[in-house]
């Protein structure tokens, strides 16, 4: 069994179960509570599928990018189990998890285009572009923090559309071992989610830096 954890949006969710048997989402209401919350649902969640948290065989937490606050928390919890159960720790971006969650509710024949977008506020927005089918998924355009109305162009006028609310951590444990999918880290101590650009107090700090030199 591997746990997985999504906590990049305002929607966090984890899962727990393998690849051909990921399970269902079990979602959080309020991102807020997640750093209060995430032990509990995590402990229930095993108890509900009759697993020892000894048992798993791997973390899995989507990497970003996304909200900081989420990420930190969801990386740092991830880390702490991997480090204390002497298991793997696998990642993905949370983009990836929620084209393929769209793709799978789509009901039309694989592969398919989807274009995934979340809210970055301040008039951007981080998108990606995947192909998902069968076999895995193909990445078209990775994740980057791009314009809000940034078009679609060359993705192909009938692409899929996604949004954090597809977000989705059973949709991420569905595509390990396969075709770009969720990968193992090396150094899980020394690795770092993809905030996609700085929290808004070191934004302020590097802003002041800046004017600093600048006069």
């Amino acid at each position: 069994m591997i746990l997985s954890l999504e906590t990049a949006t305002d929607f966090p969710c984890l899962a727990l179960g393998t690849p051909d048997d990921p399970g269902e989402d079990v979602r959080l209401a309020d991102r807020r509570a997640l750093s209060r919350e995430i032990e509990r649902l995590v402990a229930g969640l095993l108890a509900s599928r009759g697993v020892e948290v000894r048992a798993l065989a791997g973390v899995l937490v989507a990497d970003g990018p996304g909200s900081f606050t989420g990420l930190r928390i969801g990386a740092a919890f991830a880390k702490g189990l991997c480090r204390a159960l002497g298991v793997p720790l696998l990642t993905a971006p949370s983009l990836l998890g929620a084209a393929a969650r769209a793709a799978a509710a789509a009901g039309c024949a694989p592969p398919l285009e989807v274009v995934a977008r979340y809210d970055a506020l301040r008039g951007e927005c981080y998108r990606a572009v995947y192909r998902i089918g069968t076999f895995g998924a193909e990445v078209l355009a990775a994740p980057a923090l791009v314009p809000a109305g940034t078009g679609t162009e060359g993705f192909g006028a009938r692409a899929l559309a996604a949004t954090e609310h597809d977000a989705s951590a059973a949709a991420l444990l569905g595509l390990v071992g396969r075709a770009g999918g969720p990968v193992p880290i090396a150094d899980p101590l020394a690795w770092q989610p993809a905030y996609g650009r700085p929290a808004e107090a070191e934004a302020r700090r590097l802003a002041s830096e800046r004017d600093g030199t600048a006069r």
